[in-house]
């Protein structure tokens, strides 16, 4: 965030951060760059947005040329998006659809499918994306993918090898997508946490347990007279109670008094703590307002 950001700067990063399609990202940079500051601090930023406009009209150009006047878009569900990703018959869809509970059709090259993976209390949207292949930056339907995947919390790369596991990171490199150990996004590059694996993994809960882990998310029940609700609140890792009740209703933060928590954030059960309580994951919390 630049110096002196007002509000409606703050307002339109989040709109660009949560575009899934190159026309809402494109209405956002615009936005951006009209509510940027103005001054010798913010030429590098001003310089960024405007490089990043440039290359997402390029690829408007591209898709228009295949004959998609509408960017595709996939609605995010769920408690986190995976996305697949693999060569031309790499398995990717075999394993999307036993992860997903599908029958697999055969080997999804050329569709943009999406399914949701059940683990544990949450769901999770999973996406099979064509498979890559040499030039498939230049294919017409390669922004949409690409701006599927950025909006995703994880990538899976199905490879047989060591050789085809960098060649998928070749052509993301090549988009300015890279691999990280969390999820950073600015206007010129992404980085996403990546699972490695083959086809034919065996053990598919381990590959869930390892999908949740490597998306930067918790989740946290609440407890309110005696019951704990089923669904669970889907929180970033290292969220307190303050975002907790701030994510239920507003008014839990204004009132609070205290609140009770079971599980691995606290020292015992029932434990008493405040706002600034860091939580972590299957928690569950109890609210008591004044």
């Amino acid at each position: 965030m630049p110096i002196n950001a007002g509000f409606e700067y703050a307002k339109a990063n989040d709109e660009y951060l949560k575009a899934s399609t190159t026309e809402e990202k494109i209405k956002a940079l615009k936005l951006l760059i009209t509510t940027a500051p103005k001054h010798k601090g913010s030429e590098k930023l001003l310089q960024q947005l405007k490089r990043r406009l440039a290359d997402l009209k390029k690829e408007q150009i591209k898709e228009k040329k295949a004959g998609k006047k509408k960017s595709f878009a996939i609605k995010k569900e769920g408690a986190a998006t995976v996305v697949f990703i693999g060569v031309l018959n790499s398995g990717k869809t075999k394993l999307f659809c036993s992860l997903t509970g599908n029958n697999y059709e055969g080997e999804n090259n050329y569709q943009i499918k999406m399914r949701m993976i059940p683990f544990e209390n949450v769901w999770l949207q999973a996406i099979d994306v064509p498979a890559f292949y040499a030039g498939f930056s230049e294919s017409g339907n390669a922004g949409q993918v690409f701006g599927l995947i950025r909006n995703s919390d994880v990538i899976v790369l199905v490879a047989g090898d060591e050789e085809q596991l960098v060649f998928l990171q070749t052509i993301l490199g090549n988009a300015k997508i890279k691999v990280g150990k969390e999820k950073r996004q600015d206007f010129e590059s992404t980085e996403l946490p990546v699972v490695a694996t083959l086809s034919d993994a065996e053990d598919l809960q381990q590959l869930k347990e390892e999908f949740w882990q490597k998306t930067g998310k918790i989740r946290v029940q609440t407890k309110t007279a005696g019951k704990i609700a089923p669904k669970p609140v889907v929180l970033k890792k290292g969220a307190t109670v303050k975002d907790l009740a701030w994510t239920i209703h507003q008014d839990f933060v204004r009132k609070f008094k205290s609140a009770k928590i079971w599980g691995k954030s606290a020292l015992f059960s029932g434990q008493s703590v405040g706002l600034g309580h860091k939580l972590k994951d299957k928690d569950i919390v109890e609210i008591f307002t004044k």
